[in-house]
């Protein structure tokens, strides 16, 4: 999967399907249109009235929207943004109260889903704009074979660093795990902490692994897919030997210490403040990298955990996914939204107005300087990202064993791995 165009502000969601394969979206007015199919407006763009309700965690792009407005003046869309993380809890609650006024959502994995396997979602497997994005993004979108949503951004785990740090000190981007080690070991032996982590906050913990995991998912790019599956599990040997390798970094000293007692926030802010040269995290930083512009030149890497000779791979996860609720009211308004957004013009102006690293080709991510430093890794292969397809009650087991990690509590990596798998077998059993 190469060509894998990634990148920032986080999460993941999808579209999904009924029965009926979906013919290509509505085309631009001309003559009559077909009969209406799953996924195909039933009218021509300039007949079609309506409001498109969106509910998702993404900003209101306001300018895209205005345009959108202009060019189809007929159909008025209500965009709602909602925050603090809690935009499952309010789709279940809107679909658990009849979905009045749903239209387009942006559920979390888990819940897409639930959400497309229960034929809650329509079908865009034949839509002939998702040509228009990345295919990685297309191919992570799709369950049982069909394509359940479009994702309008991409969310990946790179490791930002303090360039003026590493050229002050002669250093360059570490390739590979081995390069990774000695790039730390100089930075400790210089007096300057090699990497700052949020531990107090769980989910940090599984960002951190895609570096230890590395080489496994080099080797097998949606191994942690498999786990969710039940055919592969934490307690394999290449699983044992990634959490060695989070080991290894805690028993050298390469985090900033008192990293169980550090959030996500001083995390950042010690990063910012030039406390420690790295820290492996979302594209989703740049949000905070923007609000608190360093003073030093920032770059990112993908995260170097790939054994020598190993091809590396930047984890990866569709984000923002845009999916059409089956008993929307405004199937057809919705559709020409979709495709609308699909646009490079439109994904582009909607990109830099709300600081969006869109899976759409040919958007540039000039909505930062700092953006600017991801765009060399568009053409690199991908693999899973933990984070995001981790099954949701495993997420918290895991994180907690990579804390007990970084808390040297001495508990045997293997029995850490068996606590975890154990919730696990229980998660996905019949």
């Amino acid at each position: 999967m190469k060509r894998t165009s990634l990148l920032l502000l986080l999460v993941v969601f999808v579209l999904a399907a009924c029965s009926t394969n979906a013919p290509p979206a509505a085309e631009p007015p001309s003559g009559n249109a077909p009969p209406a199919t799953e996924g195909q407006s039933s009218g021509t763009p300039d007949e079609v009235k309506g409001t498109v309700n969106v509910l998702t965690q993404a900003l209101e792009p306001t300018q895209m929207l205005a345009k959108f407005h202009e060019d189809y003046p007929g159909i008025t869309v209500n965009w709602e943004t909602i925050g603090g993380g809690k935009i499952s809890e309010v789709i279940k609650t809107r679909l658990a109260a009849g979905g009045e006024d749903v239209d387009l959502i942006t559920p979390l994995r888990p819940d897409y889903i639930q959400l497309a396997k229960t034929g809650q979602l329509v079908d865009l497997s034949d839509v002939t704009y998702k040509e228009n994005y990345n295919p990685a993004v297309i191919e992570s979108s799709k369950i049982d074979g069909k394509l359940y949503a479009l994702s309008i951004a991409l969310n990946y785990y790179v490791t930002w660093y303090n360039k003026t740090i590493f050229d002050e000190l002669g250093l360059s981007e570490p390739q590979n795990w081995e390069e990774f080690l000695a790039l730390c070991e100089t930075l400790k032996a210089n007096g300057v902490a090699p990497l700052v982590i949020g531990s107090k906050d769980q989910g940090e913990n599984n960002h951190f692994s895609a570096i230890p995991y590395g080489a496994l998912l080099s080797e097998d790019p949606t191994w942690v897919q498999k786990v969710g599956r039940g055919e592969a599990k934490w307690t394999d040997p290449e699983s044992i030997d990634a959490m060695e390798r989070y080991k290894l970094i805690v028993d050298k000293g390469y985090f900033l210490e008192g990293a169980l007692g550090i959030g996500r926030d001083q995390a950042y802010q010690a990063f910012y403040q030039g406390k420690a040269a790295m820290i492996s995290q979302q594209v989703g930083v740049i949000e905070f990298l923007a609000a608190n512009t360093p003073e030093f030149e920032v770059g990112a890497f993908a995260p170097p955990g790939n054994d020598p000779g190993q091809e590396r791979r930047v984890p990866f996860s569709a984000g923002h996914t845009m999916a059409l609720y089956n008993k929307s009211k405004n199937k057809d308004a919705s559709l020409i939204f979709l495709e609308y957004i699909s646009q490079t013009e439109n994904a582009q102006l909607m990109s830099t107005e709300i600081n969006l690293p869109s899976s759409v080709n040919g958007v540039n991510y000039d909505f930062h300087p700092i953006a600017q430093v991801l765009m060399p890794l568009l053409d690199m292969p991908t693999s899973d990202l933990m984070h995001a397809v981790v099954l949701p009650q495993s997420k918290p087991a895991l994180a907690t064993a990579f804390q007990r990690i970084i808390g040297k509590d001495g508990t045997p990596l293997e029995e850490l791995a068996k606590e975890v798998q154990a919730v696990t077998d229980k998660e996905i059993a019949p």
